[in-house]
């Protein structure tokens, strides 16, 4: 379903519109997510200066030598009829690009550490573990955005986890 992101992806960072056959063309929606048939639920945000204390792994490691300018977390839910997952978002700024692309390169690296998702409980869900094996990246910038999915109940396939990461890069940050 990689093609569905990809529309998603192209319409939400172009503002792209679509043109019917009447050449009326019409705007996107403004639900991220009613491309792939899920609501939203509650958000939880926080934002903080530095990410050392949010980190683990060697990516805490790299941010201790090439520490970010910004982090922002944000946490919640999505679900349909048949599924419900939690979706964690993290949007790390960083002052250089190129410290953002390497930050990347080592993120996308499964096993080599990760942002702190916030707690679950602040959804009051149980503590359930991100394992960021449905995980996209995205470079926004000098901001890299990092989407996690897990699923909270129902039978969510791995493929509808990855669809809902790649729709969650892509959403805005959260003001601060």
């Amino acid at each position: 379903m990689a093609s569905l992101a990809a529309v998603v992806a192209g319409t939400a960072l172009a503002g792209v519109v679509v043109v019917g056959a009447n050449g009326m063309s019409a705007p996107e929606p403004e639900d991220p997510w009613a491309d792939l048939g899920v609501r939203q639920g509650e958000v939880k945000v926080q934002h903080d200066a530095d990410c050392v204390p949010h980190s683990f792994g060697q990516v805490r490691d790299l941010l201790a030598t090439t520490p970010c300018a910004s982090l922002s977390r944000a946490l919640f839910t999505v679900s349909n009829d048949r599924a419900s997952a939690v979706v964690s978002v993290a949007w790390v700024e960083f002052r250089l690009r190129r410290d953002a692309r390497e930050f990347r390169a080592l993120e996308d690296v499964h096993g080599t550490g990760d942002i702190t998702p916030l707690p679950r409980a602040l959804l009051g869900l149980p503590e359930i573990p991100f394992h960021a094996h449905n995980y996209t990246s995205a470079l926004d910038g000098a901001t890299v955005v990092v989407a996690e999915a897990e699923p909270v109940g129902g039978q969510p396939g791995a493929e509808f986890l990855d669809d809902l990461t790649e729709v969650a890069v892509l959403i805005p940050r959260p003001p601060r």
